[in-house]
């Protein structure tokens, strides 16, 4: 698989778990709409804008940067857990978990793929 079919599957997971988040975030507690709740959604579209960018200048530090916040959604996303967030419970945090993993590890392997290309 060519480094551009693998960036546009992790455009679509990146996409598709957002989708899965974002009614979970609408559910935090009010007082956390402006912290947690807008910290963990602009780390996930910031995951997603840099994929888009790198899609668009081919730039690798784009993925860097997506890599950097994606493990910022990660620890938000385990904070919310740990806080226990009626929204995060363990099937929840579970599920976003392991989607994350998966987001990572095509992630990891993109830039390992690009590494090896030079």
């Amino acid at each position: 698989m060519t480094v551009q079919e693998k960036t546009e599957k992790l455009h679509q997971k990146v996409y598709d778990f957002l989708l899965y988040i974002y009614p979970l975030l609408a559910k935090y507690p009010k007082y956390e709409k402006f912290t947690l709740q807008k910290e963990t959604r602009c780390a996930l579209l910031g995951v997603l804008s840099d994929i888009i960018k790198y899609r668009k200048t081919g730039t690798k530090s784009h993925l860097y940067s997506a890599d950097v916040q994606l493990q910022t959604a990660k620890e938000y996303i385990r904070l919310a857990h740990d806080l226990k967030y009626s929204a995060m419970n363990s099937q929840h945090y579970g599920t976003s978990w392991t989607k994350l993993k998966e987001i990572g590890e095509e992630l990891g392997d993109i830039i390992e793929q690009i590494k090896s290309s030079k």
